[in-house]
Order: C-alpha cells, then sequence, then structure tokens
C-alpha cells in the first residue's frame, strides 16, 4: 500500500475526501501565518500504478503496450467530473 498526501484548499479537499471515504483533512499552520490543508489517502500500487497519467512519460517500448494512456485519462477525467458535481 502506498500513502500519498493531497494538498490542496479545503473546498478541494472536502470533495477528495467524500469520494475517498474515511479520509481526514488535516490542517498545518505555515510560518507566514496562513493554512495549508492536506489528506492522506492509501492505495494499492495496482491502482496507483493503473491510474497514472502515461501522456508524458517515456517508457520502454515493452512497457508502452500494457498501458493505454488516452484510457487512463478518460478514466481520471470522468473521476474528476463526478467530484466537481458534488
Amino acid at each position: 500500500m502506498l500513502k500519498i498526501r493531497i494538498a490542496g484548499s479545503e473546498k478541494e479537499l472536502r470533495q477528495v475526501a467524500h469520494k475517498a471515504g474515511n479520509a481526514r483533512i488535516k490542517r498545518f499552520k505555515r510560518d507566514n501565518g496562513k493554512n495549508t490543508y492536506a489528506i492522506d489517502v492509501q492505495i494499492s500500487v495496482q491502482d496507483f500504478l493503473e491510474n497514472l497519467d502515461l501522456t508524458n512519460n517515456e517508457l520502454q517500448s515493452d512497457d508502452k503496450e500494457n498501458y493505454n494512456a488516452q484510457e487512463i485519462q478518460a478514466e481520471l477525467e470522468n473521476l474528476l467530473n463526478e467530484i466537481s458535481d458534488k
């Protein structure tokens, strides 16, 4: 399992936390007095690799056959549309 920290505005993270399930939004106070928000999400290595944006990554020729970057990109865009609709 991978643990990934996602940072953003509180509003954005509420949308992500809603989709991620039991993710908890953490608030960090910065030295300049501003607040930063983040959530930690756990994801399996397999799920992470399946959802990579491969449009700009260079893979060896053997690896390119195993991934369809356009399909993955479309799935991620659909997920982002779902999140922003709610």
